[in-house]
């Protein structure tokens, strides 16, 4: 009998699904304005930080997670694009400069991207590789190029002017993905390039449609998100397109052009913050519009500034969005607060110790988070104490006028007739060798970042003496009394006294004239011997 091995082949079929991402769930949030002009891109640190560009007044605007405003960087030439690594350290392109600067987490300079000032003809949006903190990619816009560092040194660029594949006119926004592949605004053809290690991948239409029909108007900020979507800043139609990051397909837009609350107008940067915000650079309506996108947290505090009157309540809170069950514990200056367990933290009838450092640590299925800190600072308000008190003087004199008062951290600014005096800024206010210019009503404004006090106005008068005060000539008349002639400056009052010793003096009369002036003394007849002086009042 034949025995036979029989071999059963299994062939294994590899069969790709590609599941087009959801459509995200936005809630609007609410914007950030303070000390912004017109900002141009905005970039977020694994603490929520938000740092915003501002190319017209030279400057990076720094926000916490909380809203609050914590720092101002100066003395930039046309700060532009900015991103933050995943170590701390900070891209920055300068427009006028075409340069790109690192900085450590505190700011301090690292190095600057090849040669410094003119390394880039327009260093508009940078991106960095999220793998890599050392590895940014550079639009260089009018160059048609996507350049690529590692440190100081170039290591590559791709692109080049063109329509074809691979090729850009103006790129724009940039996103590196967790798989390394690198998503590119192409903005002028109107699409989006996909690269990896440098080689074209793919590419999708932008579309048209909006409000304003037609292509798509000047896309320029670019972020890519963990489920697989683009989202796309368009800055003339004034939204923002979602897109599938595989397929191109279009999963809707978010925002309307506007100037109402949650519009944008010029939207040109954008990111999404660790807290799955996403954050819009809307220019012309000078703020930072903030989204959230499907399961997000929100911070806000009610001491915008950090700063709250004492007396008042603190409330700080964390706003929860979609379906993970969380949980939360506040703490300050690190330490827990015994019984902080919930979204809101009211600290009721603040005193001047509950300023501190407050944060929120929240527990969800994906693991803890803590936020960043939010400073608190509690600040007794101003309290008139004592007025500044009227005073008289003569021209060249010395005025001394002062105010008393309590509350923190105070600031004073003296007024003259309701207008703020330059310089005047301490609880005293001197006024050496005073003119008669300087007569009127002073105040002083009392303040400090929880209020104001204002004191009742003294009056201050300087008096301009007369020039011209002279006893011309006197002399006895034929009934023995004697007669005095003077010559005097109109306007004012005078007094004629008399005395005997040079001790005693008395009051021969007052009068007020104009020029030439006799006078009789008639009580003269009384004294073998009697001396005269003028003097006048003011």
């Amino acid at each position: 009998m034949k025995s036979f091995a029989v071999h059963i082949g299994i062939i294994f079929v590899a069969v790709s699904l590609v599941v087009q991402a959801a459509a995200p769930n936005i809630a609007s949030l609410g914007a950030l304005s303070q000390s912004l002009r017109g900002p141009a891109r905005v970039a977020a640190d694994a603490a929520g930080n938000l740092y915003v560009t501002d190319p017209a007044a030279g400057r990076v605007v720094v926000f916490n997670a909380f809203g609050q405003q914590v720092a101002v960087h100066d003395g930039f030439a046309g700060p532009l694009a900015i991103a933050i690594a995943n170590d701390g350290r900070i891209y920055l392109s300068e427009e006028k400069n075409g340069s790109v600067t690192v900085f450590d987490a505190q700011w301090n300079l690292l190095y600057q991207l090849g040669a410094g000032t003119g390394e880039f003809r327009l260093p508009s949006h940078l991106a960095v590789d999220p793998a890599s903190p050392q590895l940014v990619y550079v639009s260089d816009s009018p160059a048609n190029l996507v350049r690529v560092y590692d440190g100081a040194t170039q290591v590559g660029q791709f692109g080049g002017a063109g329509a074809g594949n691979g090729r850009f006119d103006f790129p724009a926004g940039l996103a590196v993905r967790s798989n390394g592949e690198v998503l590119v605004v192409d903005q002028n053809n109107d699409r989006i390039q996909v690269f990896t290690n440098g080689i074209y991948s793919r590419q999708f239409k932008l579309g048209s449609g909006g409000m304003f029909g037609g292509p798509s108007g000047r896309s320029q900020a670019l972020v890519v998100d963990n489920a697989g979507r683009v989202f796309v800043a368009d800055s003339f139609q004034g939204q923002v397109k979602v897109f599938d990051a595989v397929s191109g397909s279009s999963l809707g837009t978010l925002g309307n052009f506007g100037s109402d609350a949650g519009d944008l107008n010029l939207p040109l940067g954008m990111v999404l913050d660790g807290f799955n915000r996403l954050c819009i650079a809307s220019a012309n309506n000078s703020r930072i519009e903030l989204f959230g996108v499907d399961n997000f947290l929100h911070f806000s505090a009610h001491a915008a500034n950090g700063n709250v009157a004492a007396g008042n309540n603190l409330v700080i809170s964390v706003t929860v969005g979609g379906t993970n069950q969380t949980g939360f514990q506040w703490q300050k200056d690190g330490a827990n607060l015994d019984g902080a367990t919930n979204a809101n933290l009211i600290v009721p009838s603040t005193a001047l110790s509950d300023s501190g450092n407050y944060s929120v640590v929240i527990n969800g299925s994906s693991g803890a988070v803590t936020s960043s800190v939010a400073p608190v600072t509690v600040l007794a308000s101003p309290k008139i104490l004592s007025n500044p008190v009227d005073q008289k003087l003569l021209r060249g004199g010395t005025a001394n006028l002062a105010v008393i008062a309590t509350g923190s951290e105070l600031k004073f600014q003296w007024q003259f007739n309701g207008l703020d005096l330059s310089g005047a800024t301490n609880a005293n206010l001197v006024l050496a060798d005073a003119q008669a210019a300087q007569s009127g009503r002073y105040a002083v404004r009392v303040s400090n970042a929880v209020g104001t006090a204002l004191t009742t106005p003294a009056s201050l008068s300087v008096v301009t003496p007369p020039l011209v005060m002279d006893m011309i000539s006197s002399a006895a008349q034929p009934d023995q009394t004697f007669n005095l002639t003077m010559n005097v400056d109109p306007g004012f009052n005078y007094e004629l006294q008399a005395t005997t010793d040079f001790i005693q003096w008395q009051t021969v009369t007052k009068f007020a004239a104009d020029g030439m002036v006799d006078l009789t003394d008639a009580d003269s007849t009384n004294f073998p011997t009697r001396f005269y002086r003028l003097s006048w009042t003011p």
